[in-house]
């Protein structure tokens, strides 16, 4: 009887290691599609930011150009808007596919862990009650009987399996960081609302942090951050592109004005003092 039950213990235990070996190489399959994926993102995310810059630089070119380059420039505005938006939907697209990658690699090992959870209560069954004239010390049957080894496994399966929900919890987090941004940008792409005034190069309303231009005559005031590459407060006083030309115009006219008199002034000194040298007798 002995005999036939470490058979069969035998048996299932070669029968669960081969069920196994497949596991890493699908469990690697997945982290590459997801490594993949990644890779994808990150491409379309420095795209996104260099149409964005695009489209600020338009918006600002858009106040110095001659009217045929207003045209050309507002042609292409919403060719760039589209493509904003349609690599926004790739975004999530990739995301959307990374998350369920991550959740197939985890529904691998649950059904593994799953599978072993279920035999092991079909075998054990219900344990039969305990004589009160048994030894008071723990004999060899009532010890756990899984080896060192297999303790060793399980420990890594469960945090293999911690790995895995970490990072498909971050994979939903950037989705709902991405989603958050495009409506953002949406919102603010589509707000024409006429009754509220419009700042900055890009010529909409003020929303999220601002910072406004110490320039007496400045035409728009108020800037976003994002627009004019800044990413704290700054401090003391700020001018935008076009106050800070005009300061240095205007330093350099009044330097150039006050050169001009000051030669002036010597030229007519240096022609008084030669007709009084001329009008000098002989």
């Amino acid at each position: 009887m002995e005999n036939d039950i470490q058979d069969d213990s035998g048996r299932y235990l070669q029968e669960y290691v081969q069920s196994l070996e497949n596991l890493p190489s699908e469990i690697k399959y997945h982290w590459a599609e997801v490594l993949n994926r990644n890779e994808t993102a990150q491409k379309l995310e420095r795209k996104v930011h260099s149409h964005q810059h695009d489209l600020a630089k338009f918006h600002k070119q858009w106040f110095q150009a001659e009217f045929e380059k207003k045209q050309k420039i507002q042609s292409h505005e919403p060719v760039l808007i589209k493509r904003i938006q349609r690599d926004y939907d790739k975004l999530e697209e990739l995301a959307t596919e990374r998350i369920e990658l991550v959740e197939g690699a985890l529904q691998l090992v649950d059904r593994h862990l799953n599978r072993l959870s279920t035999d092991l209560d079909t075998v054990d069954g219900p344990r039969p009650p305990t004589s009160s004239t048994s030894s008071p010390y723990p004999t060899l049957t009532t010890l756990d009987k899984r080896p060192v080894y297999q303790e060793q496994e399980d420990i890594e399966d469960i945090e293999d399996e911690e790995s895995i929900k970490q990072e498909q919890q971050r994979q939903r987090q950037q989705l709902q960081q991405r989603r958050k941004r495009k409506e953002r940008d949406e919102t603010i792409i589509n707000n024409n609302n006429e009754g509220e005034p419009l700042y900055c190069y890009c010529r909409q309303v003020s929303f999220g942090e601002m910072v406004g231009c110490d320039g007496e005559h400045c035409p728009y005031e108020w800037f976003h951050m994002e627009c004019v590459g800044l990413t704290a407060p700054p401090k003391g006083s700020w001018y935008c592109d076009e106050c800070l030309a005009e300061n240095k115009s205007r330093k350099s006219n009044t330097t150039t004005s006050a050169v001009t008199t000051s030669s002036g002034q010597a030229s007519s000194h240096h022609k008084k003092m030669k007709r009084k040298k001329d009008s000098t007798p002989s």
